[in-house]
């Protein structure tokens, strides 16, 4: 119908709006209620037996194998970590001398790399040396200690031109390298299975000799013309002498 009067035009819409929704009520009220979930309660630790409860189901649930807190675990820690940061060497020739010390007993590692020809064997051989002090400072014994890992890793770079012929440039770069030791504390037996354990020994008692006694002990050894690091003979003026 026409409403020349626009309020009787809206009361009339609004009426027709209220008996519509009582007599055809929308969908969603016609659905059954939404289930209401209990309240969620605090988690319980860990049992015993390495099972948790759910909080919703109030029920047992498993937990992995890694989860669990095994009695070694709950031990104090058998290893030592010493850290050496930006190394002025590539990763690739820090690798050659890394590989050298995992594996074998901490003083035949030092024995190793004291005698290694490579320029990088000192700072190897100096990480070791800290893993060890680092490893005294938490109470382990330094008699069972074990080189676990050596672990070289990529540092930070930069790049320089590279000069060539005819005018041409080209990008030189300088890298850098991470170095991680990581010593362990073993069992006295397995200490001993370690590889060529016990050589250091022979090593350490001939270094603790004098030079003299020293080459006796080393039969094949040639000493060099005019090299006496004793400093008893006056050696030539034109060989530079070592502070």
């Amino acid at each position: 119908p026409h409403y020349g009067n626009p309020a009787d035009a809206l009361a009339a819409s609004q009426a027709w709006q209220q008996s519509a929704t009582t007599a055809h009520p929308p969908a969603y009220r016609q659905l059954p209620p939404r289930p209401q979930l209990p309240m969620a309660r605090p988690g319980r630790a860990l049992s015993s037996k390495g099972e948790a409860v759910n909080p919703l189901l109030n029920v047992q649930m498993p937990v992995a194998a890694h989860e669990v807190a095994s009695p070694k675990s709950r031990e104090r820690a058998r290893f030592a970590i010493a850290d050496f940061k930006d190394l002025p060497v590539s990763p690739k020739k820090l690798r050659v001398v890394a590989n050298l010390v995992p594996r074998l007993y901490w003083r035949e590692a030092m024995l190793q790399l004291e005698f290694c020809r490579k320029n990088m064997g000192v700072m190897v051989k100096n990480c070791v040396e800290c893993a060890v002090k680092n490893a005294r400072e938490q109470g382990l014994d330094s008699t069972r200690l074990v080189v676990d890992q050596c672990i070289v890793g990529k540092g930070s770079y930069f790049k320089k031109p590279d000069y060539k012929a005819r005018g041409k440039v080209g990008v030189k770069r300088s890298y850098f390298s991470h170095l991680r030791v990581i010593v362990r504390e073993l069992e006295d037996g397995q200490v001993r299975n370690t590889k060529n354990f016990g050589r250091w020994t022979r090593t350490a008692s001939l270094l603790g000799l004098s030079w003299e006694q020293r080459i006796q002990q080393l039969p094949r050894y040639v000493p060099l013309p005019g090299y006496d690091p004793t400093g008893a003979i006056e050696m030539p003026s034109h060989v530079r002498k070592l502070k």
